[in-house]
């Protein structure tokens, strides 16, 4: 256990962004006994070495040693600072494992953390960075991405350490400062401090060059609340409600206790692995709300699972009236594409990067009806998929001619396939050769998705399984740095330099993520490590699929444990050995 507590604690102060943090770092930083940093990377440095010396098995053993380690580290970075509480600003520090490894090194960790509605804060953005195209903006920009990322991590930390977190809305700050400054004190143990000047802010030390936005940190020098167009005006009724979807503090800090849907009920259900009984959940949900958008979409998965494609794909379309399912409509003057012949067809491909590579296998079914297919997709994937047909970026998608579109997640439908008319032959070719025994890992993807909490695994898990081989790394997003010292990383700058390192495997074990899809996509032998209750293409029980021959499923089999699915490929891995070792 690591131990060894720093003389003096460091506190933090995190943020959505766009929720008042800068505006908090300010008033903070007119106590003469405080000092907060302008937005740093220890948080991530921290972890970042932990992980380094727990995956190195040479330094693991001697744990007491890594801590008086990490915690000089602290103590260095603000050794030159003489006042008695410190803020570190940073937005990892929520990061639950982050939090654990915090209160291991010094007893305990108080987060302060600046929060606000999501809508709110992307209207934030838009009002300051005035984009042309706001739908767009919302929808594909790295820095609404960040948003959803950090709002799901913070999530995640408050629902953990509700006790080491203080959250600070952005309206109370700017009503009442001193009432929500008094409670940061209390919080950290401070002295209440009186004289603060709310009339004379001044801006922080921030260097808005590093985020390339002019004016990102500028603070307006009398606190207060101002008048502004408010956020359904700004982004449009469609992009508002996307992203309408209630808060995590103010669903815990309702006092009166409330009852809970059925349908939260059957999810739940769902998530434990309890598959039957959510079924029946949802199949009385819809005698009882026929016309519900919810329960009728939620009934597509059990359709899936029951080996029903079409009937399953119906159901999901709904989802599409409450944004759950498929992108927004491209509102092209067209009709949508229902299984004619001897025209052009606009396929656009949507969702993440999984869901376009799964969805342009669409393309060869529909020309094989005699028609000319145009691909729209994410521009990162284009060269990959202009290989076999006319690509458009999504942003020019429109300015194409095409007779019909159809969108690729319901492509499906139009097209009246079943589960056994699904071919899973490879459809993108593979570009170079495998090096023998080499195999490719991804223990993580994009955790901005929906249910992205429910498929993440420990990663030790991953690298205890596959230690003995010769791996190389695939992971390039959130959670690279956790990569152990004796797997080298592979080049992935681009989408064809992924493909090209892909090829040069002779197996892929991931979780669920884009990487898989393109491995599969290849006829590359793929593992894929899924959640108790998948994602709807893995609906369908076993642990084959249709979509891709050269796929094997490794399910999870309880909640909340990982530990099944990596025995298994652990097991499959020496026995694939032993099989080489005969031959």
């Amino acid at each position: 256990m690591i131990h060894n507590k720093t003389p003096r604690p460091l506190h933090v102060l995190s943020s959505i962004p766009r929720s008042g943090s800068t505006l908090l770092s300010s008033l903070l930083s007119q106590r003469p006994d405080t000092f907060v940093s302008p937005t740093s990377s220890l948080g991530e440095v921290i972890s970042s070495a932990e992980k380094t010396f727990v995956n190195n098995y040479s330094s693991a053993a001697d744990m007491k040693k890594v801590g008086e380690l990490l915690n000089a580290t602290v103590t260095a970075h603000y050794r030159d600072r003489e006042e008695e509480f410190v803020f570190d600003k940073g937005r990892y520090w929520p990061n639950p494992n982050l939090i654990g490894l915090m209160t291991k090194l010094q007893g305990s960790i108080k987060i302060v953390t600046t929060i606000r509605p999501v809508v709110e804060c992307i209207a934030s953005y838009v009002r300051l960075i005035k984009p042309k195209d706001v739908k767009t903006f919302c929808y594909s920009d790295s820095i609404i991405q960040q948003v959803m990322v950090i709002h799901d991590v913070m999530k995640m930390g408050y629902e953990k350490y509700p006790d080491s977190m203080l959250l600070i809305e952005y309206d109370d700050l700017v009503a009442a400062p001193l009432e929500q400054l008094h409670r940061i004190a209390d919080f950290v143990g401070a002295p209440r401090f009186n004289d603060y000047d709310f009339n004379n802010v001044c801006n922080t030390q921030e260097d808005d060059n590093k985020w390339e936005i002019d004016g990102l940190h500028d603070l307006r020098p009398v606190v207060g609340t101002i008048d502004v167009l408010p956020a359904i005006e700004v982004l449009g009724e469609e992009v508002f409600n996307f992203f309408n979807r209630g808060e995590f503090w103010r669903r815990k800090m309702i006092i009166t206790p409330v009852e809970k849907d059925p349908l939260d009920y059957q999810l739940e259900a769902g998530l434990r692995g309890d598959i039957e009984q959510s079924k029946d959940m949802n199949d009385a949900l819809l005698l009882e709300r026929p016309d519900c958008p919810r329960v009728r979409y939620n009934s597509g998965w059990f359709s899936l699972y029951k080996g029903k494609l079409q009937e399953g794909h119906k159901s999901l379309d709904v989802g599409r009236k409450i944004n759950v399912f498929g992108d927004p409509d491209i509102r092209s003057i067209r009709p949508k594409w229902t299984g004619e012949s001897n025209s052009t067809v606009l396929l656009n491909l949507e969702g993440g990067y999984g869901d376009q590579i799964h969805g342009y296998r669409f393309a060869e079914y529909i020309a094989a009806r005699n028609n000319k297919v145009i691909v729209s997709c994410d521009p990162q994937l284009a060269s990959i998929f202009a290989e076999k047909f006319p690509v458009v970026e999504h942003a020019n998608a429109l300015g194409v001619y095409h007779d019909y579109w159809v969108p690729s997640m319901s492509a499906i439908r139009p097209l009246g396939y079943t589960y056994e008319m699904i071919s899973g032959k490879p459809y993108i070719d593979r570009v170079a050769s495998p090096v023998k025994g080499r195999i490719g890992i991804k223990w993580s993807g994009n955790p901005m998705f929906a249910h992205e909490q429910h498929r993440l695994f420990p990663e030790n898990l991953m690298f205890d399984a596959v230690r003995e081989f010769n791996c190389v790394s695939l992971q390039k997003e959130e959670g690279a740095d956790l990569r152990p010292y004796w797997m080298p990383l592979a080049k992935m700058d681009t989408w064809q330099d992924t493909r090209k390192a892909i090829s040069e495997c002779e197996l892929i074990i991931s979780s669920c993520t884009g990487l898989a899809h393109l491995s599969a996509a290849m006829g590359v032998k793929t593992w894929i490590v899924i959640p108790i209750l998948p994602y709807y293409l893995w609906a369908l029980p076993g642990d084959v699929t249709p979509y891709y021959d050269s796929v094997t499923l490794f399910r999870q089999q309880k909640h909340e444990s990982w530990k099944e699915p990596f025995v298994k490929i652990k097991e499959q891995l020496q026995c694939m050995r032993t099989l080489q070792m005969a031959a």
